[in-house]
């Protein structure tokens, strides 16, 4: 997935301007969740992990591409293009958008549109440092960031899914979750495990959906500024997006790991 003229962005360089834009778009939504779950400790304390996990991940965002970190540009666009299909979502759910919503996927697509380009690139994943330390050749990279984009594209979609409180099959959500930290972990620390654990949180999210264990919307009707379309963003189209991008996370290792397993 590419944002359009995101390649005539980056052309014309502004590199720190560009950052310095997404920096303040991720920090503006690690202090809006990191707000929010202080607000709902005493009236809805079971939301509390959601909005603790979702600040993390924002921060975690922030810090990577401030830290100019290989795969922080690719983990900020995926947040980026999360944003997006959240927003166009709730608009097909609801059919309405009220300005939050508008403004939370107007700022992630500035996001990933600020990150794009050549000279972003050579910024952060084009270093030869890490490609020299992970051995790779750039059909390699082009792997590693497009499972690295995809599963930062489903990491909010799984917490808000698998996190919210649920009647029953809270174990099969925290196995979702667990799985696909691991999965990003596992990744980024070369292990096939990682692939694997992709793989493994998007089935356990698949038995979710098929168990109708679903989410309680309420503290995304009150407790953030995306009011109706908030709540909409817990419907089960919410749990199919995260599979679905859980298991295109794994699917640029499909190839290599099948052709490894064939000349052993």
């Amino acid at each position: 997935m590419k944002l359009p003229f995101m390649d005539t962005l980056g052309s014309v360089g502004m590199v720190g301007e560009r950052k310095a834009t997404a920096l303040l778009c991720l920090g503006f939504y690690t202090t809006l969740f990191f707000m929010i779950g202080l607000s709902a400790r005493s009236e809805l304390p079971e939301w509390v992990a959601v909005f603790t996990a979702m600040t993390l991940m924002y921060g975690v965002a922030f810090f990577a591409v401030a830290s100019e970190w290989f795969w922080g540009r690719w983990f900020a666009t995926g947040l980026g293009y999360w944003g997006m299909t959240m927003t166009v979502m709730a608009w097909v759910t609801t059919r309405s958008l009220p300005p939050a919503m508008i403004i939370f996927g107007s700022m992630h697509g500035l996001v990933s549109l600020c990150l794009g380009g050549e000279k972003m690139v050579a910024l952060f994943d084009a270093k030869p440092a890490w490609r020299e330390r992970w051995k790779l050749d750039d059909q390699g990279v082009i792997r590693v960031r497009k499972s690295v984009t995809r599963a930062a594209s489903s990491l909010p979609a799984v917490i808000m899914f698998a996190l919210a409180p649920r009647e029953g099959q809270e174990a099969l959500a925290l196995t979702a979750f667990a799985l696909a930290l691991v999965g990003l972990g596992g990744l980024l620390a070369r292990r096939t495990a990682g692939v694997l654990a992709f793989v493994g949180a998007s089935a356990a999210t698949v038995a979710m959906l098929l168990t109708h264990s679903q989410p309680d919307t309420v503290a995304m009707y009150q407790y953030t500024p995306f009011g109706s379309a908030g709540g909409a963003m817990l419907t089960p189209i919410l749990g199919v997006v995260a599979a679905v991008m859980l298991l295109s996370a794994a699917l640029p290792f499909v190839k290599p790991m099948a052709g490894y397993v064939r000349r052993r």
